[in-house]
């Protein structure tokens, strides 16, 4: 009898493990041809899936050294992400702090959802006037440039997790920090922010990703000397030819620090995406 029932529990969940497996098998399979490109030499034909022979490192040394070395574009890459995530938490702190206590008013509502609209914005149609704008403030081709540009894009996701994250702190534990004395500036900076903290680094690391990958803007508003990673890595097409070997190696780099990130923000992100956006 225990055997029939935990032989219906395995069919009954046979279909979720079947979903489950074909998941992983379409998130892991593209890697897999990435590292088999990546490890094998130039002109190998690879077949299904199998360990690839004659393996070899070359095509990860010439993203290493010469002209076309990974390390500047990845270096403007940190230095944009970092900046820009850091410039737009400085404002959606506060501002969703704000909309947190105004979710009860109509008007505290409409703000919040504009930051929807703003997000609904394609970056495309952002282009041409950033152009405009910077080539008459000298901006282009300016890690600052980027940074400001980039910000904008950054900021509804930061104010979506912040306000869903001051929303779950108990508003009687700021009332026993005005009851204590506090003002409102030390009730927000002392008290407010550290439980705040877990819902503030899942929005820095949310708007990190969002940053690093963005190829639009910065294909049009950069030059050779701020480009990033994900325009870097075009480089590798040519009119005719594709040196898929060192694009491949190249990819793998470049991806190394976003999986890291990714696999690190896991916790903050399961803890703040449950409570949902309302």
């Amino acid at each position: 009898m225990i055997m029939a029932k935990r032989f219906a529990l395995g069919l009954k969940d046979l279909p979720r493990a079947i979903l489950l497996l074909a998941i992983v098998a379409w998130v892991l399979v593209p890697f897999y041809f990435l590292f088999a490109v990546a490890f094998s030499p130039d002109a190998t034909q690879i077949y299904g899936i199998s360990i690839p022979k004659n393996l070899t490192l070359e095509n990860f040394s010439g993203i290493f050294s010469g002209y076309n070395a990974i390390w500047h574009p990845l270096f403007n890459s940190t230095i944009i992400t970092v900046s820009t995530t850091l410039l737009a938490l400085l404002i959606a702190v506060p501002a969703a702090y704000a909309l947190s206590h105004l979710r009860h008013l109509k008007t505290g509502r409409g703000l919040y959802l504009s930051f929807f609209v703003l997000r609904g914005i394609p970056s495309v149609s952002l282009v041409l006037p950033f152009f405009l704008i910077f080539s008459k403030m000298h901006l282009l081709n300016t890690l600052q440039g980027l940074i400001i540009a980039l910000t904008p894009l950054a900021l509804p996701y930061c104010v979506w997790i912040l306000r869903v994250t001051f929303d779950s702190i108990p508003r009687e534990i700021e009332e026993a920090a005005s009851v204590d004395g506090a003002g409102a500036l030390q009730t927000f900076g002392k008290v407010v922010l550290p439980i705040a903290a877990p819902g503030i680094a899942a929005a820095g690391i949310l708007s990190a990703l969002f940053t690093y990958v963005d190829y639009m803007i910065v294909s049009t508003l950069a030059g050779p000397s701020t480009y990033t990673f994900p325009v870097y890595i075009t480089g590798f097409q040519e009119d005719f030819v594709t040196h898929v070997g060192p694009l491949s190696a190249a990819a793998l780099i470049g991806a190394l620090p976003m999986l890291l990130l990714f696999g690190f923000s896991q916790g903050f992100m399961r803890r703040n995406m449950a409570a949902g956006i309302h």
